[in-house]
């Protein structure tokens, strides 16, 4: 069935297609034209549309590409009818860039020949870290950028990505995922930002803006999409499982984020999560997605299925009899694009409803939205990218020094005994052990070629006198684990320090082993350990005497008791990207001061969940709860290491705090100061943290929610002033979908991390 392609795209043919007649059939983006022009010009062509002409604009023709660069023909062909089409995407990951844009934009050239229209199809991709296809600049995943509390890092971050998308002919990227990573059993945590909605809104506001970055004429670069409403906590833990909750969990929780970024920021689409929110499936919701989405935010973007999402509303969850019934249920709550098998379509069920009238208007408010889309893109301008222009812009010097520094701030020092920096002495001798040693890992939707990038061994050679290496063990197995353990030991003893590269695969590693794998999508994980001998390979070579440096590698959060209690010092790398081991080395010598702070909470035991830093009062009763909790005996329910915690080789303090009127009403701001001084003897970064807690709320709230914060870079004995401004309305809350501001008193915490011996207090009074 699968025919390699028989027409190649050539640089000069793209080009001279792209100014011919049958492109600029409908010359909507002109010289003189604006962003303003676009709902005249939809309008228009809208009236000129059948039916299935419309209905054709909520379809996508996605998972184009096999590994060997081949595509189904005859699937192209039946999708390819004369009525046009919505998206197409790529495919498989880490194609050749050039040859991959290349085959795929003379499959878009082809279906705009047969458009009479003119209409193009856009190209749309998920972007977490970088593009998928090989040849790209890897950042660290989305959980390891949330590490590093540097919003504008990141936003020089997304401006790679945005423009390396755009150089490939993505024009519409399926992120940001503003999903809360509550669940540390959850395998996509290493997709997520963190685990408070406001730190996540931070990060997902500057995604949207630096992805849709918009030109003098109001066009975006790559429009985003925030998704998945709403997801990230489904029952143990489990992808695709239902979230339990009410209306105020919904609300003050879950879409809380998603209500922040529509509040600063455009995003231009939405997708709904596959789970079900107390029993009602997401993508047939009429209350939390539709009415929330369309009538309270006002949103009037595209909202997008998730992958066969409005299938399963027929295979999975049964709440729809048969295609068709799922295909009505979807768009009647104003889904507007499929995604998902062709053979399973529920908008494709609709082919014989053009006579219903409710239908009818939905569809075309569907493809109106679709084709705002494409307009504001410029996909009608540029339907396909330049492709000389492709392997320039790529993995560009300037795009890798911001690698390069999102990189160094997004590994986190857990523990340091005082080894680090490792002093010459300890660096004639290293022994690297661990099945995490010699590979990158590059977190699930990464397609980039990571093989340009260093690893954990490849770093520590370049700093070592001499580097003893043996793997220690598999990741998930115990196969020759007596052998390879022991070899271990070996390099350890005649080592002057041991670094252990423990954790958890993101991708699968070894071809040979489908069972290597244990985290990402699909791989959810009920025990929180380092999988498979890891635990025991990190006790034999602790027991050698040989001072132990564990580093942590994987998108999820691990229990380190053992390593908490004997590792001389731990670094979690997380999911590193490209440039990984090539930064651990620079942390590892002191080159690097290390300034991530952990954006999730790590707990002491897997059974010992949930711990997010914000739980409710009744979570965690004192004082005896809190040391000794009876339903967990001799288990401590404080996390091993907090949200907001991470160590420095430098030190600071926090001084005069202060607010400027502490007597204010509801419609005046919180003007809060303090002074952060370097106490240490190096240059280092800080991230200064606000929390607030309301004193009597109407209902049961968090202990402490984070409302600002600032990281900051000071030379030894410097200090600054820092200064917050908050809005009384930002602390406000929502009752059962109402939102409320209340005269009462509020306490500030200030400080280093959420824990509160980190931090300071002071109180402030509204009045009405």
């Amino acid at each position: 069935m699968y025919s390699s392609i028989k027409r190649w795209a050539s640089p000069l043919w793209l080009a001279s297609t792209l100014a011919s007649s049958r492109v600029m059939a409908v010359p909507l983006n002109g010289t003189n034209s604006t962003a303003a022009d676009i709902p005249r010009r939809v309008k228009e062509i809208l009236s000129n549309m059948t039916f299935l002409e419309k209905l054709a604009q909520t379809r996508n023709y996605g998972g184009q590409l096999q590994a060997d660069l081949s595509y189904d023909r005859d699937a192209f062909e039946t999708f390819n009818l004369g009525n046009g089409g919505g998206s197409i995407s790529f495919g498989t990951r880490g194609l050749p860039a050039y040859r991959a844009t290349e085959i795929i934009s003379s499959l878009i050239e082809e279906l705009l020949e047969k458009d009479k229209h003119g209409i193009p199809i856009i190209n749309v991709a998920d972007s977490v870290n970088g593009i998928t296809l090989g040849n790209g600049t890897l950042f660290p995943a989305s959980i390891s950028m949330g590490q590093s509390w540097n919003i504008d890092l990141f936003s020089k971050a997304v401006d790679v990505m945005s423009a390396e998308n755009r150089a490939i002919g993505i024009h519409w990227v399926l992120s940001p995922e503003l999903d809360l990573a509550r669940e540390p059993r959850y395998g996509r945590v290493g997709e997520m930002y963190g685990e408070d909605w406001y730190h996540v809104s931070e990060f997902g506001t500057a995604y949207v803006d630096h992805m849709q970055a918009k030109d003098e004429k109001g066009f975006v670069r790559v429009a985003t999409c925030m998704k998945h409403w709403v997801y990230g906590s489904g029952l143990a833990g489990i992808n695709e499982a239902p979230i339990p909750g009410g209306l105020n969990d919904f609300w003050n929780v879950y879409a809380a984020p998603y209500i922040a970024v529509f509040k600063n920021s455009d995003p231009l689409s939405l997708m709904p999560s596959y789970s079900s929110y107390d029993h009602v499936p997401m993508h047939s919701d009429v209350q939390l997605t539709r009415d929330v989405i369309r009538e309270d935010l006002k949103f009037d973007g595209l909202i997008i299925s998730d992958w066969a999402g409005i299938t399963q509303l027929h295979t999975t969850q049964f709440t729809a009899s048969d295609m068709e019934v799922a295909g009505i249920q979807s768009l009647n709550i104003t889904i507007d694009h499929e995604i998902g098998p062709p053979a399973y379509s529920g908008m494709e069920a609709l082919t014989n409803l053009s006579s219903n009238q409710a239908i009818a208007d939905r569809v075309t408010e569907a493809a109106r939205r679709m084709l705002y889309l494409k307009f504001i893109t410029r996909t009608f301008e540029q339907p396909v990218p330049d492709l000389t222009k492709v392997n320039s812009t790529l993995r560009s010097d300037t795009h890798q020094e911001v690698n390069l520094n999102m990189t160094r701030e997004s590994m986190v020092l857990l523990k340091n005994d005082g080894i680090l920096p490792l002093s010459e002495s300890a660096r004639e001798h290293i022994a690297v052990i661990g099945p995490m040693a010699d590979v990158i890992n590059p977190g699930h939707y990464a397609g980039s070629d990571y093989t340009f990038g260093s690893t954990i061994l490849d770093g520590v050679r370049k700093i070592a006198g001499e580097v003893s290496h043996a793997k220690g063990c598999y990741r998930t197995n115990y196969t020759n684990f007596e052998e390879l353990r022991d070899e271990a030991i070996a390099a350890a003893k005649d080592s002057k320090v041991a670094i252990l590269a423990l954790g958890a695969a993101s991708v699968t590693l070894d071809s040979k082993n489908p069972y290597d794998r244990t985290d990402g999508e699909g791989y959810d994980h009920a025990d929180l350990d380092f999988p498979g001998p890891q635990v025991d390979l990190l006790k034999a070579i602790v027991e050698t005497g040989t001072p132990v440096i564990v580093v942590a590698s994987g998108g999820q959060v691990f229990t380190m008791e053992y390593a908490a209690a004997n590792a001389s010092a731990i670094v979690h790398t997380w999911l590193q990207g490209e440039l990984g081991g090539e930064v651990l080395a620079e942390i590892l010598t002191g080159e690097t001061n290390p300034s991530a702070k952990l954006s999730v909470s790590i707990p002491r035991l897997s059974s010992a969940i949930p711990i997010y830093y914000n739980y409710l009062p009744m979570e965690r009763k004192v004082p005896a709860q809190m040391d000794y909790d009876w339903q967990f005996p001799l288990i401590n329910r404080v996390a091993r290491y907090p949200f907001g915690f991470g160590l420095s080789y430098t030190t600071f303090s926090v001084s005069d705090i202060d607010v400027a009127n502490k007597d204010i009403s509801i419609g005046d701001h919180v003007a809060l100061s303090l002074v952060l001084t370097n106490t240490g003897d190096r240059k280092g970064k800080e991230v200064v943290q606000v929390y607030f807690r309301q004193a009597y709320p109407a209902i049961e709230r968090p202990v402490k929610n984070l409302v600002r914060f600032s990281k900051v870079e000071l030379d030894s004995g410097e200090s600054t002033t820092i200064d917050f401004t908050i809005p009384v309305s930002e602390l406000g809350y929502y009752v059962n979908g109402e939102r409320r501001v209340d005269p009462d008193t509020y306490s500030f915490f200030v400080g280093t991390s959420s824990d509160d011996d980190d931090l300071s207090t002071l109180t402030v009074t509204v009045s009405e």
